[in-house]
């Protein structure tokens, strides 16, 4: 038969070579002009055990590539075998399964005749029949099942005996609706099935889909529990190897996959990066180190979420269900964009992009200047409603009850009847009717108003709070409105506030005092503007007016630790948005940050033109992340700088916001004088000018990446895994996707999406992860490597092949390094691809494993060559022969100190 294969990759160069072999026609179709060149030279693309001999063989004969799609039409079935690579969620991406299919339905649109096509690359059910099947019909005009046929053929071959896996099969799984394509299959597979004992499945396309998965998930596991399983004997010194032998002979668990060892073979953030997150309590902005210090303990995650933002550009909180911590040395990321936004990722966290109006996920390394990504622009409702002071104080150990007086708003003696009858156990306390005192007086303890609040019939809205006596106290309502005058007094105290001590009085107590200060002649109706709102609470205020500002002060402890409670700050240097801010709703947002604008911020009406802008200066970067969430939640999207001066302590943060849409959104925030000035200038606007920063509309608003930096340095990473959505809003409103591991991760991605939570192939998942790092700490048990030479024995994923996508030799190179060693490794063909693959890992390469192990503190087994179980001499030459063995490799032998990961 004349077979044809999209795709030379590991799968499609193979399937090629064998399916030559078989005597058949055989033509590759690759878009890579370089791969084309190489198969038809009799070059294999991959190294790949006895696959550079069937390309060598066959090539010039019964097998041949090009770039042209055409040339399918001259062939009976089609063998797609294109990547599908994975987003962070472990979801597959189909763009290039879609993209050949599409190209084949071109070029199928001019052939005559049956065609049979084969999806060979592992996706998830659904992909054959849902995304490739109409991609093909499309193009071609004609319709599956008719002008040609749909069929399914997973792979099972396995990195480094992929040509023996081929030619001679366990099993062969045809997938199928039409019995012609059964038919065309087995007619391809007769030489293979005539001489071999495989079985032949023949099954539905999706269930052929699924088995591929099932097969690779289920090996996974065995492979975890058994890592598992290791990891407690070598705690109780026991060989798992020889535990595993044993089981292995009931043939209900069988043999294979039981060798505990490495696993098989994420991406993170660094830990000044910040969430929204939101839990019991409300909402709360923080750093990613803050996050996992408060949320998470034994790797277990409480029940907290983060803002989220799903496909269609919509804002939600989404449970966390999985974060890590770890040490980090190597690249890391900066990303900028055009409106001074970043973030700082590792070089393969999958960041979320916006292409033409889609999500696209690539990894940070990837991206370039003129990207865009999505940015924060809502964020969803909870308000507060009210606050009630009562309750703060009682929690609060700065205040003793019996010591906090409380005021109603009426006189007590036109209760005093029911007061006595309630209050009369209380009162007989007294050798005098205290009682008596309180009514005249006009007032409660706080103690006994909390003793007796159910009998009495006074509402917590009818009192104020006061903490002294003698004259002169400041009385604070006991519930205020979290209204929007509140939130524009908030603004100006984080622009203009702080808070005093005096622990100068008589008393017992430290005296707390909160100021405003405002300028002396320019910002008069700002001044009014709070002083009406403390005489609409009735909180006793002193204004002053200096030469060089006017104060507005109150003297009251509680309302000191009002501010305090909301973690306002005391000062200009520790100001930061209220965390209950972030929840409330947009018109109590906008007015906080009229408040602030108003405060410290400035309207610059630009001479050169009649464009205005705003600005917003602090020494707070704290309160500039705060104020970028508020402004995003509405729909804007400023800039941001940094600036320092020779004098400062601190350097101060900037905020910007400019372009008509965005002025005119936000132009209420100020005195109606400067509203008119303001729509002055925009009246005046020639035109309207596009943001050159950012991109408002479609589904997403997205900022434009200016510039990359990338640092070599040590740092602890954070990677959060993030339910459905599969994505978070972290520092200046940036959209970034999560961080976690291809098959197993795919179909967990697939089952989530489908509504189901797989326990025991994410448990298989974290297990595997976790064994590098239980190989370096046997290493720090033994050995302190800082400054010494270390061995790193194999790079590959596993032996046979140069296929270091997924190798176990990464974290470890990486932990090596983290600890200070100096990393040699050596691997028989890997290390060609290695370096191609992992750039930034800096290591030394040897050409033997003798010249890495010459002169090493320790070596360490990665991958299970047989030339390493050969080893003998060669660790004579070590400085100390410490051996630590991630593949039960390396022969024990006197003179080594050998230590085994599970044995």
């Amino acid at each position: 038969m004349h077979v044809s294969i999209v795709g030379s990759g590991y799968v499609g160069t193979t399937v090629a070579a064998c399916l030559a072999d078989l005597g058949h026609d055989v033509t590759n179709v690759d878009v890579d002009e370089d791969v084309v060149a190489a198969i038809n030279d009799g070059e294999s693309p991959i190294h790949e055990p006895g696959l550079a001999d069937l390309v060598a063989e066959h090539a010039g004969e019964n097998l041949r590539a090009t770039t042209d799609y055409d040339a399918v039409r001259e062939t009976d079935v089609t063998f797609l075998a294109l990547p599908t690579p994975s987003e962070d969620d472990g979801a597959i991406d189909l763009a290039y399964m879609e993209a050949g299919a599409a190209s084949l339905g071109e070029a199928l649109a001019e052939k005559d005749g049956d065609h049979l096509v084969v999806v060979k690359s592992t996706v998830v059910p659904g992909s054959t029949e849902e995304v490739v099947t109409p991609a093909i019909e499309e193009t071609s005009g004609e319709t599956a099942g008719e002008g040609f046929h749909v069929a399914m053929n997973p792979e099972f071959l396995r990195m480094g005996t992929a040509v023996e896996d081929f030619l001679d099969p366990q099993k062969i799984v045809f997938g199928a609706r039409e019995s012609a394509a059964y038919d065309t299959l087995s007619d391809v597979f007769a030489p293979l099935v005539a001489g071999s004992d495989a079985a032949v499945v023949e099954t539905g396309i999706r269930e052929a889909e699924m088995i591929k998965y099932a097969n690779n998930g289920f090996l996974a596991s065995k492979v975890s529990l058994i890592n598992d399983i290791g990891n407690i004997c070598k705690e109780f010194d026991v060989d798992a190897y020889e535990v595993a032998d044993a089981i292995a002979l009931d043939d209900r668990i069988g043999g294979k996959f039981l060798r505990s060892g490495l696993g098989w073979g994420g991406s993170c953030l660094t830990g000044d990066q910040r969430v929204m997150a939101k839990d019991d309590d409300g909402t709360k902005l923080l750093t990613l180190a803050e996050f996992f210090d408060r949320y998470v303990c034994d790797e277990t995650v409480d029940d907290v979420s983060v803002l989220s933002c799903d496909e269609h550009g919509e804002f939600e909180f989404k449970s966390v269900q999985a974060a890590t911590r770890r040490p980090y040395d190597g690249d890391l990321y900066t990303i900028r964009t055009k409106m001074n936004k970043e973030v700082t990722v590792t070089g393969d966290h999958p960041m979320m992009t916006v292409e033409r109006g889609d999500t696209v996920i690539r990894e940070a390394e990837t991206l370039s200047p003129g990207d865009r990504l999505p940015v924060q622009t809502a964020l969803p409702e909870d308000p507060i409603g009210t606050i009630d002071l009562i309750d703060l104080v009682e929690s609060s150990d700065r205040f003793e009850n019996s010591s906090v007086y409380l005021k109603p708003s009426f006189e007590l003696e036109a209760i005093g009847d029911e007061l006595r009858a309630i209050l009369s156990e209380y009162d007989r306390q007294f050798s005098y009717s205290k009682l008596r005192d309180l009514v005249r007086s006009n007032y409660l303890p706080l103690d006994v108003f909390l003793e007796y609040e159910d009998e009495l019939p006074i509402a917590r809205t009818d009192l104020s709070l006061y903490t002294t006596v003698g004259g002169g106290q400041t009385y604070v309502p006991a519930v205020i409105e979290a209204n929007e005058a509140f939130w524009r007094f908030i603004g100006y105290y984080l622009s203009e506030g702080h808070i005093s001590e005096d622990d100068s009085g008589n008393g017992s107590s430290i005296r707390k005092r909160v100021f405003l200060s405002f300028h002396p002649s320019d910002e008069q109706e700002y001044v009014s503007e709070v002083e009406s709102y403390f005489e609409r609470l009735g909180i006793r205020y002193r204004t002053d007016s200096q030469e060089t500002s006017t104060q507005i002060g109150v003297s009251s402890r509680v309302f000191a630790y009002l501010l305090e409670w909301l973690d306002c700050g005391t000062g200009s240097y520790t100001a930061r948005v209220p965390d209950i801010a972030f929840q409330e709703p947009p018109e109590h947002r906008k007015e906080l940050l009229s408040g602030l604008f108003r405060g410290d911020g400035h309207v610059e009406h630009t001479n050169h033109s009649n464009a205005v802008v705003y600005d917003y200066g602090s020494v707070s970067e704290e309160l500039i992340q705060g104020m970028q969430f508020l402004l995003h939640s509405l729909g804007i999207v400023p800039s941001y700088k940094t600036s320092a001066s020779a004098k400062s302590t601190r350097p101060a943060h900037f905020l910007r916001v400019s372009s008509k849409r965005q002025i005119a959104l936000l132009k209420e925030m100020f005195l109606p004088a400067e509203q008119a000035k303001i729509q002055d200038r925009l009246d005046g606007y020639d035109r309207n000018i596009k943001p050159t920063g950012h991109v408002d509309g479609g589904t997403h608003t997205t900022a434009k990446v200016n510039e990359i930096s990338v640092e070599d340095t040590s740092a602890e990473v954070y990677s959060l895994e993030v339910e459905d959505n599969h994505t978070f809003v972290t520092t200046d409103g940036l959209v970034v996707h999560n961080c976690f591991p291809k098959d197993t991760n795919a179909i967990i991605a697939a089952a989530r999406d489908a509504g189901y939570e797989p326990p025991v192939l994410e448990a298989a998942v974290e297990v595997n992860d976790l064994q590098p790092e239980r190989l370096l700490g046997l290493l720090d048990e033994r050995a302190d490597v800082a400054g010494e030479r270390v061995a790193v024995l194999g790079l590959s994923f596993k032996p046979g092949t140069d296929d270091v996508r997924k190798t176990r030799a990464v974290p470890v190179i990486e932990g090596l390094q983290e600890r200070g060693a100096d990393v040699v490794a050596y691997d028989p063909v890997a290390t060609e691809s290695f370096d191609e693959h992992y750039p930034d890992v800096e290591i030394e390469y040897a050409d033997s494993a003798a010249e890495a192990l010459d002169g090493a503190r320790a070596a360490v087994a990665v991958t299970n060559w047989d030339e390493f179980a050969a080893l003998d001499s060669a660790f004579d030459a070590m400085a100390t022969q410490l051996v630590l063995d991630g593949r039960h490799v390396i022969e024990r032998r006197e003179g080594i100190d050998y230590v085994g990961l599970t044995w």
